[in-house]
């Protein structure tokens, strides 16, 4: 059995025998120890996208950086124990580096629609597209709870001198975009 040492007990078959030793052979030759495959921030790059899966990510977009990718597994068990509540829309938007402020029906001025609330999604020092866009609703959609509708305004920061827009969609069917003043 090639220096393995069997748990298995002593009345094998021949078969079991080379199952056993075939198996341990290749287990070794596996270049990265299994605890390292299940630590988002320590698994090799080539297999977050399996790493996610496992974990159950909600969203998953392969043209993410690496840090993006790292940083939702690491989120995802969180996220999915508060799922439907606030703090797992803003934890999950967290993770893709956007930082947001949620104002529920009854903290608005005057209040809104009940089982509605306001997100400003705000995007600092890039730009976003169409496809940034959408994945900032599929993952809102993904960490809300079912009953409630929003309103999306995403706001682009540029912290330096240039100046900046903001795109706003209502009920998920309309965006409209509004300069914004430089800060």
């Amino acid at each position: 059995m090639n220096g393995h040492k069997s748990i298995l007990p002593g009345n094998l078959s021949e078969l079991e025998r080379g199952l056993e030793g075939s198996l341990a052979a290749a287990q070794a030759a596996i270049p990265v120890p299994i605890d390292t495959i299940w630590h988002a921030y320590k698994c090799p790059a080539a297999l977050l996208p399996y790493l996610a899966w496992a974990v159950s990510v909600d969203h998953w977009q392969a043209s993410w950086p690496e840090h993006i990718k790292r940083s939702v597994i690491a989120k995802s068990l969180e996220v999915h124990e508060i799922k439907g509540t606030r703090q797992a829309v803003e934890k999950a938007l967290a993770a893709i580096d956007i930082d947001t402020d949620i104002k529920e029906w009854f903290e608005m001025d005057p209040p809104g629609k009940r089982g509605t609330f306001k997100i400003t999604a705000n995007v600092t020092n890039r730009g976003i597209n169409q496809e940034e866009h959408k994945n900032i609703q599929t993952i809102i959609n993904a960490a809300k709870n079912a009953r409630s509708h929003y309103d999306l305004n995403v706001k682009l920061i540029n912290e330096s001198t240039q100046s900046s827009i903001s795109t706003t969609l209502r009920q998920s069917t309309k965006t409209t975009l509004y300069p914004l003043e430089v800060n």
